[in-house]
């Protein structure tokens, strides 16, 4: 079996989108704690500041408030990190926002705003940290995507849209990182099940399974950060995904997301406020 030693993250730098809650900040801490310098991102400029307060107790943490889904905003955000932090080695795209509503009821600055930060946000700070990373010859990228990514999930429809888009465009980037020569940077998505971080509040749990803490998904990335993995799903099942859905027929796999209730886990679901 082919071996090949653990990244060492200490004193390596990186920067978080939607670094002010949720998976974003806890990854963050879970990144200074292994002795990384961390730049987190948000829009939120109070919560953003209550978080860089929190997490400056343990390693160096600078604020940036930022709105990852105006390319201009981000590229002088690039600008701006390079000159009073230094150069990003792990680039997390942790950033989203979702709305649970009918397609044809749903407001179209809804689903505008969602293709914006879920995934134009996305391709926009990749676009603008990648260059120093390929000068480098090393780099890491890490976008959240969703199981959501995998399985389409009825009333976030436009979520999903994002999600599946995430994980091509991860893909993609990949595959052409190696094709130019530049095997030094690594790429990943990250595809979790119901995180209980706000976002997906009054969400139901699909039969079987639990809604994941922050810290369930973040333990994952930063292991799967040292591990190089390309894919890193929470739980385990989620890899699962993909091979029954290529096995199955459709009707099938519908009959089976309306009997483990996949269909309707997002029904009632009521988010985090203020996300629109």
């Amino acid at each position: 079996m082919f071996f090949r030693r653990k990244l060492v993250l200490e004193g390596k730098s990186a920067l978080i989108t939607g670094g002010a809650m949720g998976m974003g900040y806890s990854l963050a801490g879970m990144l200074l704690k292994e002795g990384v310098r961390v730049a987190i991102v948000d829009i939120r400029e109070q919560q953003l500041n209550k978080a860089r307060e929190v997490l400056s107790g343990r390693g160096e943490v600078k604020a940036y408030v930022c709105d990852v889904s105006d390319r201009n905003s981000i590229y002088s955000l690039r600008d701006q990190v390079e000159k009073d932090f230094g150069a990003i080695d792990i680039l997390a795209n942790v950033a989203g926002v979702v709305n649970s509503s009918p397609i044809v009821e749903k407001p179209d600055h809804v689903i505008e705003k969602t293709v914006a930060v879920n995934l134009l946000g996305i391709i926009w700070t990749t676009k603008a940290f990648l260059p120093v990373m390929i000068k480098k010859g090393e780099g890491h990228v890490v976008n959240f995507a969703s199981a959501g990514g995998l399985l389409g999930v009825p009333y976030i429809s436009d979520y999903c849209a994002t999600k599946f888009g995430v994980i091509g465009f991860t893909e993609s980037l990949r595959q052409e990182m190696k094709l130019r020569g530049h095997h030094g940077i690594h790429f990943c998505y990250v595809c979790p099940n119901t995180v209980a971080t706000g976002m997906f509040d009054g969400a139901t749990p699909v039969k079987g399974t639990k809604m994941l803490t922050a810290e369930d998904v973040t333990t994952k990335v930063v292991d799967g950060i040292k591990n190089r993995q390309a894919m890193i799903g929470v739980p385990a099942s989620v890899y699962l995904l993909p091979v029954i859905k290529g096995v199955l027929p459709v009707p099938i796999m519908d009959f089976i997301c309306r009997i483990l209730g996949i269909a309707t886990s997002s029904e009632h679901m009521t988010g985090r406020k203020n996300s629109f």
